[in-house]
């Protein structure tokens, strides 16, 4: 059960986080999308041209290092399923952050920085409501504050927060464990690996 559990994870993650019209895809428009939203959420709510070029900047760099670490062509679809294989093939020996994939290391240092919205290397549990809030399929403030606990380790209750490398040591957690029920799997947001059949019925032909 492990190695499904762990590719049903990853599918909820792609499919909330990058497949922005649930086509089953990932696409240059859903990065394109991903800056426009970092863009606010980085800026409280309103639009700043330079700012939004910096992470159109960004957004283009990520998306170009996953077509190179895929293999195909910048113009291209990426089917996330695809790259949950792809994914599962290239972390089971990853150890540290740096080990990860050029364009996945850019994607997760993107989402710390857009959630950590006093610029302090920390997130608090105001920090990840609001994240949790933007990017989840969550209706209650319990279960968000509850995720957010379960990752706490003792250093983190007393910093106030997950600092950007303990955020690093629980995104390689997330895309190397096979432990369905790993504290990790809330490092997003809180995840609910469930949906995954929600996903799968909604989105395209391909399955898991």
């Amino acid at each position: 059960m492990g190695k499904e559990e762990y590719r049903r994870r990853l599918l909820v993650f792609f499919s909330e986080k990058l497949d922005v019209d649930k086509n089953g895809f990932i696409s240059w428009a859903d990065y394109e999308l991903l800056a426009l939203r970092t863009t606010f959420q980085q800026n409280f709510g309103n639009y700043d041209e330079e700012i939004h070029k910096k992470y159109l900047q960004h957004s283009r760099q990520m998306w170009e290092s996953l077509c190179t670490d895929l293999g195909v062509d910048k113009d291209d679809n990426v089917h996330f399923f695809h790259l949950i294989d792809f994914m599962y093939s290239s972390t089971n020996k990853t150890k540290k952050f740096e080990e990860l994939p050029d364009f996945l290391q850019n994607l997760c240092v993107e989402v710390f920085r857009m959630i950590d919205r006093k610029g302090d290397n920390l997130w608090d549990r105001d920090e990840y409501r609001f994240g949790s809030v933007i990017w989840c399929y969550i209706t209650n403030l319990k279960d968000i504050d509850n995720a957010f606990n379960s990752m706490l380790n003792a250093e983190d209750k007393i910093r106030g927060g997950i600092s950007l490398d303990r955020y690093k040591e629980l995104v390689v957690e997330f895309f190397t464990s096979m432990d369905g029920e790993t504290p990790s799997r809330n490092i997003f947001g809180p995840l609910d690996p469930k949906r995954a059949d929600d996903v799968l019925a909604k989105a395209s032909p391909l399955r898991l």
